[in-house]
């Protein structure tokens, strides 16, 4: 069996019986990639370390990497992306900040595994790939939903084609307001999460007319 993928692999949503064994497995592999590197951590060494079977493991992660990375990616929160959407507030990118960041947070309930998370993947180059495939991911869909909103509030004559751009534009900058409120997280605890969205959200407003000209 390869130590990568194993045959038919098949990764499962944790129960809450399973998610503890899941997060153990976890814990085990990111401390084992700290400790010897990603390329030479292998899936038997995770298992013994985390006390359980490659058939265990295999029913959680369908690969090594999932195992340290995560089996999927950031997620928006699909009730908060439904009140995004829905929203009269004039500051777009403010409630954009607020959506984005309480997902990273919901996203963090342990904010010392985190930071040990993000060490494992920035020592190697294969996991920092990864995490820039999921992040493209979310970025896209930030700009699915920005583009329902400002369909709202633009001219019915402005052209589709400037509306998509602008998504995009939208959400490349939040991506990078998504990383630094990660950061924010990273360096304190969540109540100073907490204080770095809002002020991000009143420098974002003082900076951006100064940007366009305004």
């Amino acid at each position: 069996m390869s130590e990568s993928v194993a045959p038919h692999a098949r990764a499962s949503e944790p129960t809450s019986r399973g998610a503890a064994t899941a997060r153990r497995i976890s814990a085990a592999a990111v401390d084992l990639v700290i400790e010897h590197g990603y390329d030479a951590t292998t899936v038997d060494m995770i298992c013994a370390a985390a006390g359980v079977s490659q058939r265990t493991f295999f029913n959680h992660f369908p690969t090594k990497e999932a195992s340290v990375i995560g089996v999927d990616g950031p997620r928006l929160d699909e009730s908060r992306v439904r009140s995004f959407i829905a929203g009269t507030s004039p500051s777009i990118l403010g409630d954009a900040i607020e959506l984005i960041a309480q997902s990273v947070l919901a996203a963090a309930p342990d904010i010392d595994g985190m930071r040990r998370r993000m060490q494992a993947i920035t020592s190697s180059p294969t996991l920092m790939q990864r995490q820039i495939d999921q992040f493209a991911v979310i970025e896209r869909e930030l700009a699915e939903i920005v583009q329902y909103r400002l369909a709202r509030v633009s001219s019915p004559d402005e052209p589709e084609g400037d509306l998509q751009a602008q998504s995009r534009l939208t959400a490349h900058l939040l991506a990078g307001v998504m990383r630094y409120v990660a950061g924010a997280v990273m360096a304190g605890d969540r109540a100073a999460a907490g204080d770095a969205i809002i002020e991000t959200r009143r420098q974002l407003a003082a900076l951006l007319p100064k940007l366009a000209g305004g």
